[in-house]
């Protein structure tokens, strides 16, 4: 007996000993593997105490199967082969460790016991003799199992072990939660980190494919999942194809059958279902569900802890749900059972958003390019014939004096033109005209050899290139082949018809030097044929050569020379005719505007006009006619009007090809006018037609280098899209850079406010600003969303009701525009396109404002395109940055302005806040905080005028409260009051050396002691991207000088553990969001803000509560551990002349063992409970605890207003406590107490606010 006794003896210390050392392991740093520390314990319980198998499992939440997570002893085996369950009705559910699961209490059980009769044979193969279990529910609402097996034979596992078994399980519990709060924590950061890689990626608008694939490798690399297998539906198969596969698991996962595209029954692959229902599929433990692939229950996918399926969209959430069309599926695999909780999902539907958006911007862009394609090739080929036009005649004829070049070869390009035209169309019409010009084009394309080119250059000119010649004489049989088709006789409408031409050849590089262009040998080419078309009735032959010095060479005895279009010569043959063309102009410029209607490109951009602007347009054309015709015109003064006009006719959305259509129809005005008469002088039709290709060639120039600086904008706004910190930032820098170009002469960014009137954030360019002002006058209408008042119907209100782009092609014309029309005169503002920004699809966030001194709206198709991309760059970069939300506070642009303009002035004045140490409740620091004083009296907080300051205004505002603060400082310690000084500074802070400088130049000029200095480093909108080397040297240099750190907002949602554990912080501040949830959710919240407390201790940092705004919060923040307190139930900021005088008077103390509130009275439960938990195993110290440590005690009975139920709940649970924490009766007491307690916070917190 007495070595029995003895043997329980030892087994009961060597249980004591190991729980001793689990104790401590669990209290290790953060960051510990949770699995790996739960088989070290069962490693240490099973070889401390000599037992052939310790084993602990885990129960997932809503799940009622039980998986074993660690085990270790002899007999490990046997646990691998376990399969247990909480559910009575399951074979595995009956044994002692469900009826521990189910009653919640801990278990001694001999194998003998009936209850472990389905396990009792593997039992005794293994020698055990008894077993003991205890489970503790996880904070997720799943549980954790701890079970023990003696040996047969041995000393039995009794129920004195019980209560060590259960509170070293609700030990284990307690780990598991602080640790999964903190892998929760880093895998978030690691998603967000891994989104933001996503979305910086897609802003370069990748291919599809590299979609698929930038998706799958930024959460494998960068988020850690298993595997991510991405599926698409662009199969004829009914199968999914897979378009992506990574991570460690992706060798397994490509042994699993492709996913269909539907199924049905019961059975559906879960991402199947995802693409059918568009809608997420998660399954905990794949392997258990009856969908999945019996390759799920091997290895490694059998150790796989969760799937998720996320469908992807045509267009993403958001849209229109007829047209939520699942065009794919990504599927997430994670080891963790518990990775997809409510805000991992949300992540994820972000993710798939960004997804979709992009690639519903590729497929837009896509469309655009086949349209712009189709529009290309229309633009390059003449609608009549088919041929290609001037425009594609310029890119062909650059290549062909390159290849000329290289092979010393020649190349002949002749300009044709049809004698008699003119009569067909007056005799038979146009449509017989258009027939017979058709009919030509065929017959030239028949007679030319493959190697040669034929284009239509408008009217009835047709240009002919013959490649790879090797003299002039080879001329001769081509160009007879092609008078042989132009003299076939063709019947037109019953009509035989007999055609002439006239051509004009240039030899290259006889005829020109060997660095002239295609539009000089045009214009050689030109000028021969004309002189030969002028002598159509005298001539020998049908075409001409111009001769090496220049001259034309003609069958008759005139012979023109090719007269230089300046100089004397010219303004004396110009000048003798130009009373003839001035008398002709009217009627020129009236038919040239009525060709220029039956345009229909043209005639839609004049229609756009006003009654009066059709005379204008006339009387500006004939001034810059006659201005070309001057004869005293010299190049320079006609190189610059050209690219003047060229710019305007661009801005306005002419097309190239318009202008080159136009032009060739004045060549045929001017060549009436001056070329009629046989005897006329041809030499004034020479130079102007030298002019006119001039005039074409620098207008053309012009206009294609504003294409270019298009395309530089565009790259300026990309970069400015992924390297913006804040909303504000981006539109801002969006119109900045827009309002640069050219094209441009103001911008506003805009969102309306609760009425429906836009309030503009955002504004560049003196022309809005006017308009701004003369609006705050009173002058003119605002611009409104709403449907139903003339305000609304312009450009901006339109775009945001349609999410779509709008434009007004002329304010004078446009009837939305009535409400504006005088203002945009005034100001210069003749057209815009309003562009809706939305970072979610048809969910305008903003609308950007484009406004041009030029008539169109942009609607030529490289403009449409240039708006087109500059939405799509900033809805990426809005998604990036998370834009405003509908109905948060407008930040006008005027006064955004003001605000900036004052940080530098004295209207900005720290108030300071002081940050009382809670142990003795003696004020121990102040934190500096900016206030903007404006000339009415009101005091802006930093929650307002910050967001309206820019990267230069944060340092000068930080120089201000530097200079106060330290200033501040020295006159208190003067006044016997030595207090730490806290400042703020942004993140961006530790990347800028400018905050380093001026640090350091501030503790030069005073005797502040740099260690009396705090910087609370703000919480960044973009999270980890600050977590750089950059940014750690900055902080060491500010270190270098002397300051504390502090990160601040530790618990909000960008606040990151990592940088937290990886950076020289001294102090930590807890989120005041957190504190204000209190209210709301008093146990949560309490046990949060107890585990960031312990976590700070942890780091060795001090830590700061903010936001105690009552006695309540003063008491718990106090209970819980925290070292400082912050808030208005101790003090508001106030200004530095105020601070004696409330130092002097301020006393505050309170007892942390008798709470006066029932915030610190539920504190004081949990921490004591801690406490308790913490005990041995012993009814004497539990007995010590409840008699001695009254801290619940005290609460119930402060006055007559508690309840005496709570008075009843306190005594219960002290009276229950004495047989320890996981007795039954106490666990019921407790929760009953807590209850109560929840109650009267809730009462004392959230309505006593009212």
């Amino acid at each position: 007996m007495a070595s029995r006794e003895q043997a329980r003896g030892e087994l009961r210390e060597r249980f004591y000993r190991s729980v001793a050392e689990t104790l401590a392991l669990l209290h290790t740093a953060p960051g510990y593997d949770r699995r790996a520390a739960l088989a070290e314990i069962a490693e240490i319980l099973a070889s401390t105490m000599g037992l052939p198998l310790v084993w602990i499992g885990r129960r997932e939440s809503e799940c009622s199967e039980l998986g074993v997570v660690a085990a270790a002893g002899p007999a490990a085996d046997y646990a691998a082969s376990l399969r247990l369950s909480a559910d009575e009705h399951d074979p595995g559910g009956r044994g002692p460790v469900a009826i521990v699961l189910r009653e919640e209490r801990a278990r001694a059980t001999s194998i003998d016991a009936p209850e472990f009769a389905p396990w009792r044979e593997a039992a005794r193969r293994h020698g055990f003799g008894s077993c003991i279990v205890a489970a503790a529910r996880t904070r997720d609402g799943g549980q954790l199992v701890l079970a023990a097996y003696s040996r047969d034979g041995g000393p039995e596992l009794s129920d004195e072990l019980l209560d060590w078994a259960q509170r070293l399980a609700d030990e284990l519990a307690r780990f598991w939660d602080h640790q999964a709060l903190l892998e929760r924590n880093i895998r978030m950061s690691r998603y967000r980190d891994a989104q933001r890689t996503i979305q910086r990626a897609l802003l370069e608008q990748p291919h599809p494919e590299a979609v698929y694939r930038t998706l799958a490798q930024a959460l494998v690399d960068i988020a850690g999942a298993a595997a991510i297998d991405v599926f698409v539906a662009d199969g004829d198969d009914g199968m999914l194809r897979r378009t992506a596969l990574a991570g460690p698991m992706a060798d397994a996962m490509r042994r699993l059958p492709m996913p269909p595209m539907h199924a049905d029954g019961p059975a559906i692959p879960a991402p199947t279902l995802a693409f059918m229902q568009g809608s997420p599929v998660v399954r905990i433990h794949p392997a258990d569900h009856a969908e999945t692939s019996s390759m799920w229950c091997t290895e490694p996918l059998a150790r796989m802890g969760a799937v998720g399926c996320w469908p992807l969209f045509a267009v993403p959430g958001g849209g229109p749900e007829t047209a939520r069309v699942s065009i794919g599926v990504f599927v997430v695999v994670t080891a963790e059972p518990d990775v997809f909780d409510d805000e991992m999902c949300r992540l994820l539907d972000e993710i798939a958003g960004v997804a979709g958006l992009a690639l519903e911007q590729h497929d837009q862009r896509r469309a655009l390019v086949l349209e712009q394609e189709r529009q290309t090739y229309l633009a390059l080929h003449d609608d009549l014939t088919g041929l290609p036009n001037r425009r594609a005649l310029d890119q062909y004829l650059e290549g062909v004096l390159v290849r000329a070049a290289r092979r010393g070869r020649l190349v002949a390009i002749g300009l044709l033109d049809l004698d008699d035209l003119k009569p067909i169309n007056d005799r038979h019409g146009h449509a017989a005209g258009d027939r017979v010009l058709a009919e030509v084009a065929a017959r030239l394309r028949e007679a030319l050899r493959a190697e040669d080119y034929v284009a239509r250059l408008g009217g009835d000119e047709f240009v002919l290139v013959f490649e790879d010649l090797e003299n002039e004489e080879d001329l001769n049989p081509l160009l007879d082949r092609v008078w042989q088709a132009l003299q076939q006789s063709m019947v037109i409408d019953g009509t035989t018809l007999l055609m002439s031409a006239s051509l004009g050849i240039a030899l290259y590089p006889m005829h020109a030097e060997a660095t002239a262009s295609g539009a000089q040998l045009l214009r050689l080419a030109d000028q021969a044929m004309y002189q030969v078309k002028a002598h159509k009735r005298q001539r020998a032959r049908w075409w001409s050569l111009p001769p090496r010095d220049g001259s034309v060479e003609l069958p008759d005895e005139h012979d023109d020379r090719d007269l230089p279009p300046y100089g004397k010569l010219a303004a004396e043959l110009l000048g003798s005719c130009m009373r003839l063309l001035e008398s002709c102009m009217p009627t020129m410029i009236e038919t040239f505007h009525a060709q220029l209607m039956t345009h229909a490109g043209v005639a839609k951009l004049l229609r756009v006009l006003p009654a009066d602007g059709t005379n204008v347009i006339k009387r500006r054309l004939s001034r810059h006619l006659l201005a070309l015709l001057r004869p005293g015109l010299d190049l320079a003064s006609q190189r610059a009007k050209a690219s003047q006009t060229g710019f305007f006719y661009a801005a306005c959305g002419v097309e190239e090809v318009w202008l080159l259509e136009a032009v060739e129809r004045l060549r045929d005005l001017f060549a009436i006018a001056l070329g009629a008469g046989v005897h006329r002088d041809q030499r004034p039709l020479n130079i102007v037609l030298q002019r006119l290709a001039l005039e074409r060639q620098w207008q053309l120039e012009s206009m294609r280098e504003l294409q270019r600086r298009r395309v530089a904008v565009l790259a300026r706004l990309n970069t400015l899209a992924w390297s913006a910190e804040s909303y504000l930032e981006l539109i801002q820098g969006a119109v900045d850079t827009l309002v640069a170009h050219d094209e441009i002469v103001a911008c506003a960014v805009g969102r309306p406010d609760a009425f429906g009137e836009l309030t503009y954030e955002a504004v560049a360019g003196v022309a809005f600003a006017d308009y701004l002002r003369a609006l705050r006058r009173g002058d003119t209408s605002p611009v409104r969303a709403n449907a139903g008042s003339p305000e609304g119907a312009g450009p901006s209100g339109r775009a945001w009701r349609t999410a779509t782009i709008q434009r007004c092609a002329y304010y004078d014309s446009d009837p939305a525009m009535a409400s504006w029309r005088e203002i945009a005169a005034t100001v210069g503002i003749v057209s815009n396109v309003a562009v809706p920004l939305c970072p979610l699809p048809r969910t305008p966030a903003v609308v950007l404002t484009i406004y041009s001194s030029y008539a169109g709206g942009f609607q030529s198709d490289d403009q449409q395109a240039f708006v087109e991309q500059i939405k799509t760059v900033l809805d990426l970069a809005l998604m990036r940055l998370a834009p405003p939300r509908p109905g948060t506070a407008l930040l006008p642009f005027f006064v955004r302005e003001s605000w900036r303009a004052m940080v530098v002035t004295e209207a900005v004045r720290m108030h300071y806040q002081p940050v009382v140490l809670l142990a003795n409740g003696h004020v121990s620091g102040l934190e500096a905080l900016a206030r903007l004083h404006e000339e009415d009296g009101t005091i802006r907080l930093p929650g307002s005028f910050l967001p309206a300051l820019r990267d230069d205004d944060l340092v000068l505002l930080f120089r201000q409260g530097l200079l106060q603060a330290t200033a501040c400082r020295e006159a208190l310690a003067q006044a016997g009051y030595p207090l730490k000084m806290s400042v703020n500074v942004p993140a961006a802070a530790l990347e800028d050396s400018r905050y380093v400088e001026t640090a350091a130049a501030i503790l030069a000029m005073s005797t502040c002691p740099p260690s009396s200095l705090l910087l609370e480093i703000l919480e960044s909108p973009i999270g980890t991207e600050h977590s750089t080397p950059l940014a750690l040297a900055g902080m060491q240099a500010l270190k270098a000088l002397g300051f504390s750190l502090a990160e601040d907002d530790l618990g909000a949602g960008y606040s990151s553990l990592i940088r937290l554990r990886q950076w020289p912080f001294d102090r930590v501040k807890i989120d005041q969001g957190i504190v204000r949830q209190v209210a709301d959710d008093p146990l949560r919240s309490l046990h949060f803000i107890r585990q960031l407390i312990r976590l700070g201790h942890d780091l060795e940092l001090e830590v700061v509560v903010e936001g105690l705004e009552t006695p309540g919060l003063i008491e718990a923040a106090l209970i819980l551990g925290a070292d400082f307190g912050q808030g208005y139930a101790l003090a508001r900021p106030m200004p530095p002349e105020a601070l004696l005088g409330w130092l002097s008077e301020f006393r505050c103390s309170w007892d942390a063992a008798c709470p006066r509130t029932a915030l610190g009275a539920l504190a004081a439960v949990l921490l004591w409970e801690e406490q308790f938990v913490a005990l041995p195993v012993d009814p004497v110290f539990w007995r010590r605890h409840a008699e001695t440590s009254r801290v619940p005690g005290g609460y119930p009975h402060r006055d007559g207003r508690i309840s005496d139920a709570l008075v009843d709940n306190y005594a219960a649970m002290h009276a229950a406590s004495v047989d320890g924490p996981g007795h039954a009766a106490y666990r019921t007491a407790r929760a009953k107490l807590v209850a109560s307690l929840v109650e009267h916070v809730q009462v004392e917190e959230h309505y006593g606010d009212e």
